[in-house]
């Protein structure tokens, strides 16, 4: 007798956009999975500036802020390609704060040149008390990245910053209250004062007693430095 070979039926056809697995939509190669959409670039961007309060900018990486928002790394991953695009947004975030905080400070002033002067130093004292590392991660990490974007970002912050000092001196000496000086090393000087007071803090607490209150003496040491670069500047 014949045998009967049985009749294979065709496979039923997937619905487009149905995976063969779980018979769901396809996510996107390199997408963040559902779970995890509500956590995008903006809050991993927040999340390391906030690091960047306690920590020094060598020891954030992307696993590293992966792992204090409990995330998967994959996530970081698809928003920030290394470490280096992840650092200059949080660079690019902390630049926008100066940027507030400085016109926080003009609004408060009478715009003359002393009290122009005054707000740029008070702003970047007040980020400086905030982020304590944020120069370290200009000078220890973005100026060592070897990417066009970090190169131009820091060059275009540096001749904006002396640009800004060099429209306030110019405009003193017009108005005979400033002398001439050189606006680089004033700028560099300043970034100076501000950094160091939040790292020479224990030098401070020895020589002005432990029980500091550093909000308080924030205060009076942003109005010191201002007296004191006031002061070298007045016309003779």
């Amino acid at each position: 007798m014949p045998k009967f070979i049985a009749r294979q039926r065709p496979a039923a056809k997937r619905p487009a956009g149905k995976s063969a697995v779980h018979g769901g939509k396809q996510r996107g190669i390199g997408r963040p999975a559902a779970g995890q959409q509500t956590v995008g670039r903006e809050a991993l961007v927040t999340r390391t500036c906030e690091m960047l309060m306690q920590m020094p900018p060598n020891r954030i990486t992307r696993a590293e802020v992966a792992r204090h928002m409990n995330v998967d790394p994959s996530l970081i991953r698809y928003y920030f390609r290394d470490r280096s695009t992840l650092l200059l947004a949080a660079v690019a975030r902390l630049t926008a704060e100066l940027s507030r905080l400085m016109e926080e400070e003009l609004a408060r002033s009478d715009l003359t040149p002393a009290s122009r002067l005054r707000a740029r130093v008070s702003a970047l004292l007040k980020l400086n008390v905030t982020y304590p590392f944020f120069h370290r991660l200009m000078i220890d990490e973005l100026v060592n990245f070897d990417t066009p974007a970090a190169v131009r970002f820091v060059e275009q912050l540096t001749r904006e910053g002396v640009a800004g000092y060099a429209e306030i001196i110019d405009t003193g000496v017009k108005e005979g209250v400033f002398r001439r000086t050189n606006v680089p090393f004033l700028f560099l000087a300043v970034i100076g004062m501000c950094e160091f007071f939040v790292n020479g803090m224990p030098i401070l607490r020895i020589a002005m007693g432990k029980d500091l209150d550093q909000r308080a003496i924030s205060q009076r040491y942003r109005d010191f430095i201002c007296d004191m670069i006031l002061d070298g500047l007045k016309s003779k």
